[in-house]
């Protein structure tokens, strides 16, 4: 061994020579050296001053800091062989300014009267920003597309994917692209994206079902009347794919197909067809009892999660009663203990911390503290209308003293603008207020959400609130519905023309033939023309019910749905199924416009919070069963026309006996 300045060589005859213990007390003493001398030359001057704390912590710090020094430079003399004195040097931590000027490694502490104590600043935990109820899709992956920005009125074009690789539609006018653009703005999440879109993309009529539901959805958000063409067309196909795997027995009851049928449900429940929702609920019943129960399902438990809230949502939307098996294992699926600071879709419905500490965070809530204290009262109302039983209603006074509050002391938007600016919190607690007055109502009076619609418009007459302004709204949106159209005849009304194909004979037992719409309007050319001479009349201000929901939309198209409400997703969930529901048997464009929003919000908290879509549909279920369930008109319409035909055929029967 022989040293040479900064290296130390260490030679030896054979490997297990360089493990004698003269060797490596060598290797640890020039290691431990070299460590030393680095970290002095790397400690600045300033770090050897007194610290800014109090006068009390001064003397210690400082006294450690001298003594890591001195020992330091012991270990370094001792190294060198320049000392060979054992122990410390002991020293006082203050140095008067002579000794201090000799001695350049003492530290001079300031006297009492020279030194300057700064207070420790407080922690501000607010600084920390709260995490996102939901992971947007591929949001750190740069797109080679976009780093190219295309110049002014320079078209890039309509086919994103020329080579034809996404499953195609056979209706020639049907865009997939444009479909599937939609459907990835509206409801695409990093969570569906994981563990839902893998096995979709598989299947030709799993994939169209999800087209199914985005175009219902654009069709629902575009205030369209009757259904487009796109969406009739591509249902009917969906159908005919589902109906062709039927007869192959080893496609029938895969997951594929169940997939479709699925998708397909939350198609027909923005629509709002009811009887075909029975036939088509009937079809997929049978399919989950002949795979043996919703637990031998595929795709990890998703597709039996999705199905049963699926379900439980097609019921509350109707006024109706689940199947017990999804509620049932959405019941054994609702369960999971979420940290204080967890970011979860929170609501009147949905609650497993002691507060709504989500929502006391949010943006919205701070700022318009009527909105928090608002969602307080609903959910306590809530909490006792839910403990009474039929036999016991020993909560009503807590009752109407809890809808005097709601319905008295929370001021409109109306009254609000009135004297300020209405900001996106504002209409963010409009939409709340209008919702919670609904609800309360049908607690209050013990009738159903579609009942308690007619007396909350009855006994509070709604005021007819401005639209957003231009700057809040975007006729181009995909996104959300922001867009109040005024279509009519003369100018962009659009209808469905007649497209029905032939029912496949296999599949008619689970799935009705679709019903013809017709088209209403036969516009020529040249009353086009005469369009901008003699503009189309004003619609009438919509009056009872359908103001209040058109207040109610209206406030949702000002409170910017673009993010579904971020972190108050869970709020506008229960917005969303109270008005869904109560909007049962009100205009078929605003009903169809409420559950296109409540299929999106469930879609997009879904997958990354199962157990709360779960928790937040039992919960309204069970309310909707304590209000009551609401009649269809349409079944005892046909009940009763049938029970008076056999009543006429016993009597003819008995005539001709005579």
């Amino acid at each position: 061994m022989e040293d040479d300045g900064g290296f130390t060589f260490i030679t030896a005859n054979n490997p297990a020579g360089f493990k004698k213990k003269k060797i490596m007390t060598t290797v640890r003493k020039k290691a431990m050296g070299s460590y030393l001398q680095n970290e002095k030359e790397r400690k600045p001057r300033q770090s050897r001053e007194p610290s800014t704390g109090s006068r009390s912590s001064i003397g210690s710090t400082e006294q450690e800091a001298v003594e890591a020094i001195i020992a330091n430079e012991e270990a370094l003399k001792i190294f060198r062989g320049e000392s060979r004195r054992a122990g410390r040097r002991t020293s006082s931590p203050t140095k008067s300014p002579a000794s201090s000027g000799n001695d350049r490694h003492s530290v001079s502490i300031p006297s009492p009267e020279n030194q300057l104590v700064r207070m420790p600043q407080p922690v501000d935990m607010a600084i920390l920003e709260q995490a996102p109820m939901v992971r947007p899709p591929r949001t750190d992956v740069k797109l080679v597309y976009d780093a190219t920005a295309p110049r002014p009125f320079q078209s890039v074009g309509k086919s994103v994917d020329p080579f034809k690789t996404m499953h195609q539609a056979n209706h020639p006018s049907i865009s997939v692209e444009y479909l599937k653009f939609h459907c990835s703005r509206a409801f695409g999440t990093r969570a569906m994206g994981q563990h839902w879109i893998p096995t979709l993309v598989k299947s030709p009529h799993a994939f169209l079902s999800t087209l199914c539901i985005a175009s219902a959805h654009h069709d629902a958000v575009s205030d369209m009347q009757f259904e487009s063409l796109h969406t009739t067309a591509l249902r009917q196909e969906v159908i005919h794919l589902i109906s062709q795997n039927l007869v192959n027995p080893s496609s029938r009851i895969d997951d594929y197909n169940i997939i479709a049928v699925t998708q397909l449900i939350a198609s027909e429940m923005i629509a709002g067809g009811e009887a075909t929702l029975d036939y088509h609920e009937a079809g997929v019943a049978k399919m989950v009892t002949q795979r043996g129960g919703l637990n031998q399902l595929g795709v990890k438990g998703r597709l039996a999660s999705t199905l049963s809230w699926v379900s439980l949502e097609s019921a509350v939307l109707r006024e109706t009663k689940p199947r017990s098996m999804y509620a049932d294992f959405c019941t054994s699926a609702q369960t999971k203990n979420y940290p204080p600071t967890a970011t979860i879709p929170e609501s009147p419905l949905f609650c497993p911390r002691s507060d709504l500490n989500t929502v006391k965070r949010s943006s919205r809530s701070s700022s318009s503290p009527r909105t928090l204290d608002l969602l307080k009262d609903i959910r306590m109302m809530m909490e006792f209308f839910l403990h009474e039983t039929k036999h016991s209603r020993q909560n009503s006074q807590s009752l109407k003293n809890l809808y005097k509050k709601i319905t008295t002391e929370y001021p409109s938007a109306a009254d609000m603008q009135k004297t300020t600016v209405l900001t996106v919190s504002d209409w963010t607690y409009e939409a709340v207020r209008i919702a919670a007055v609904i609800q309360a109502t049908a607690m209050v009076r013990r009738i159903p959400l579609s009942e308690a619609l007619k007396v909350s418009a009855h006994t509070n007459a709604p005021t007819s609130l401005y639209s957003s302004s231009n700057a809040s709204k975007s006729s181009d949106s995909l996104v959300s519905p922001t867009a109040i159209r005024h279509d009519s005849p003369l100018t962009s009304f659009s209808t469905s023309p007649s497209y029905v194909t032939s029912a496949d004979s296999n599949f008619s037992s689970y799935f009705p033939p679709q019903s013809k719409s017709t088209s209403k309007f036969s516009i020529s050319s040249s009353t086009t023309d005469f369009s901008s001479f003699f503009p189309a009349p004003a619609a009438p201000a919509p009056t009872g019910p359908s103001a209040l929901l058109a207040n109610l939309k209206t406030a949702l198209d000002n409170s910017d749905l673009s993010d579904v409400w971020n972190d108050m997703a869970g709020v506008l969930f229960w917005i969303s199924l109270v008005v869904g529901a109560a909007s049962r048997k009100s205009d078929k464009v605003l009903k169809k416009w409420f559950s296109a929003l409540a299929i999106r919000c469930s879609i997009v908290l879904c997958f990354e919070h199962p157990e709360a879509i779960h928790s937040t549909l039992l919960r309204m279920t069970e309310f909707v069963e304590a209000a009551g369930y609401g009649t269809n008109d349409e079944v005892v319409r046909r009940t009763s026309s049938t029970s008076k035909r056999r009543e006429s055929s016993i009597a003819a029967g008995k005539r001709r006996r005579v």
